[in-house]
């Protein structure tokens, strides 16, 4: 005859074994990044005819840069009527009236002294930058990918294969970037020139921080859309995304 204590033993292992059970899988895996961990809540905004970025941003009370930033808009003029734009942290619609009007603030607003002095540096950058991933292999060039733009190059490479800093400068963004690019960092250099490194599996550097040339700044991965690892790498002079072949070192 099984007694009482009997029954509760053999009840206390039989949870156990079922916790043990339910803690086989774990945790699914996911590229958690480093910094700024959460997403801002936002809407998204229909593009209708005659408005521009300024309006938008002006409606909505945010300024352009961020809106070009959350949704990889580096060139105003390439917003076409009927997309949606990411508008962070903002909680319904605002209507935005028609204007013909251009971009003030971002088209009109590049001070023309100091244009010939920025070319020089931008210049004076071109063939030396470093590549971002050391024995990595390039899966997709710059240019018109499956009838849409590729404004940078794709480096296929290990997960987890360091991510060095292409040029020394100071890091303009760390953390999720707009929509696909996952975790991504910016990081500003001299004469106006950016780079930008995409679908990390983790970010090592913060928003402020100076890095130097050949610093590891991040680790490969496929967060955003990405069918594998690999690292998004953009050059950027101003907003305008340039062939980063023409810059990177051979």
């Amino acid at each position: 005859m099984v007694s009482l204590r009997q029954v509760l033993v053999r009840s206390a292992l039989l949870l156990l074994l079922a916790a043990m059970l339910s803690n086989c899988g774990g945790l699914l895996y996911y590229d958690a990044p480093s910094y700024e961990y959460d997403r801002p809540y936002g809407i998204y905004h229909p593009v209708k005819k005659g408005q521009t970025l300024y309006s938008i941003a002006k409606g909505y009370g945010v300024s352009v840069a961020e809106l070009q930033r959350v949704n990889g808009l580096w060139d105003p003029a390439s917003m076409d009527e009927g997309m949606f734009l990411w508008i962070p942290r903002a909680d319904r619609l605002v209507y935005v009236a028609p204007t013909v009007e251009g971009t003030p603030g971002v088209s009109k607003s590049r001070p023309r002294k100091t244009k010939s002095k920025s070319k020089t540096k931008t210049a004076a950058v071109k063939k030396k930058l470093l590549w971002p991933v050391k024995g990595g292999v390039l899966t997709s060039r710059f240019g018109t990918r499956s009838g849409r733009n590729h404004h940078g190059i794709d480096i296929g490479a290990r997960r987890g294969t360091p991510i060095r800093a292409a040029h020394g400068g100071t890091v303009e963004f760390s953390g999720w970037g707009p929509t696909g690019y996952g975790l991504m960092i910016i990081i500003k250099h001299p004469g106006r020139l950016t780079t930008v490194y995409a679908h990390n599996m983790r970010n090592l550097v913060k928003k402020g921080n100076k890095v130097r040339r050949g610093q590891m700044i991040a680790r490969v991965g496929k967060t955003g859309r990405a069918s594998g690892p690999h690292v998004h790498f953009e050059v950027r002079n101003d907003t305008h995304p340039k062939n980063p072949l023409l810059y990177l070192k051979k």
